[in-house]
């Protein structure tokens, strides 16, 4: 069967197993990560067969993976027919026998450099499969998944929406019966729940500042092959707010996909309650600094 195989040197194994997870959440057809550890798997480069089948390759390129001594795991993928896709980890040198292949820049955001990979598999035409949940959770490891999300803000006459996108598949009784849960502990109340969308209301007993605070409404929305996060509110609601309030909101959706990847609870929303933290500091310390401006100039002009 036609699969994608990822390419990769044992020194970025975690990345790679990594973007395995979220093409697989895709429906994407991916050729298993092996752990470079048991020597009784293969390394991707060294199995004939899987290498003879792949219909794309990636090759996941990074500064330790293309040091002068290192060994150029990428050979044998250039000897086969399939499609080339090179993911740059970090800011490494292209090697002169792979600068004619696309390449996916994932030094920044890791989602939003996913986002362009499956765009252009997809486009491409990698093999995929039904979008169901047919396996265990997708990610056992909770380093491998963002504490933050990155966001579309956009503005509608009055009301203000910030939005994020989940590269997560759910069924409609896991949208019903495993959301709920979450949106106890960050303090919503259950407004709707039905196979397709979940929606809740901010309970306001959050400190002055906490950008929690805001008389806000959350949807959640399940699509094909992803998961759409909706926070709506009124501009006054946000209109004083600093970047680390909306980062508040960034990682309280990093925390539900934590939450939906891993299904654990406990400790998840630590992150957001720092920032949060940090956000009414932000807040306090800008009325400081503003009246201490204030208080300066009266005194330069009583002088």
């Amino acid at each position: 069967m036609p699969h994608i195989l990822i390419c990769y040197a044992p020194s970025d194994h975690a990345f790679a197993r990594h973007l395995a997870v979220q093409l697989e959440q895709r429906g994407i057809v991916i050729w298993p990560v092996p752990d470079p550890g048991r020597r009784s798997e293969k390394m991707p480069a060294d199995d004939a067969s899987a290498l003879a089948a792949a219909s794309h390759v990636l090759i996941v390129l990074s500064t330790a993976s293309t040091a002068p001594d290192a060994s150029p795991h990428w050979t044998p993928a250039l000897q086969g027919e399939a499609e080339i896709v090179l993911v740059l980890r970090d800011e490494c040198a292209i090697p002169s026998e792979l600068t004619g292949y696309p390449a996916v820049n994932f030094e920044g955001q890791f989602l939003l450099a996913f986002e362009e990979l499956a765009s252009r598999l997809i486009t491409a035409g990698a093999p995929t499969r039904p979008l169901t949940v047919e396996h265990p959770p997708p990610v056992a490891k909770r380093d491998l998944l963002p504490l933050h999300m990155p966001a579309e803000r956009c503005w509608r006459e009055d009301r203000l929406r910030i939005n994020y996108t989940l590269p997560i598949i759910l069924t409609a009784d896991e949208l019903q019966t495993r959301l709920p849960a979450f949106l106890a502990q960050a303090e919503f109340e259950l407004d709707e729940a039905t196979s397709e969308e979940v929606r809740g209301r901010r309970r306001r007993h959050f400190p002055l500042f906490d950008p929690r605070r805001a008389e806000h409404i959350i949807i959640i929305r399940r699509y094909s092959g992803d998961l759409g996060i909706s926070y709506r509110m009124a501009r006054t609601q946000a209109y004083h707010w600093l970047p680390a309030h909306y980062h508040t909101l960034d990682r309280e959706a990093a925390a539900l996909y934590r939450y939906l990847a891993t299904g654990h609870l406990d400790g998840l929303l630590g992150p957001v309650h720092r920032q949060a933290r940090h956000a009414i500091f932000s807040s306090w310390g800008a009325i400081a600094a503003f009246w201490v401006v204030v208080l300066l100039l009266g005194y330069l002009i009583a002088r």
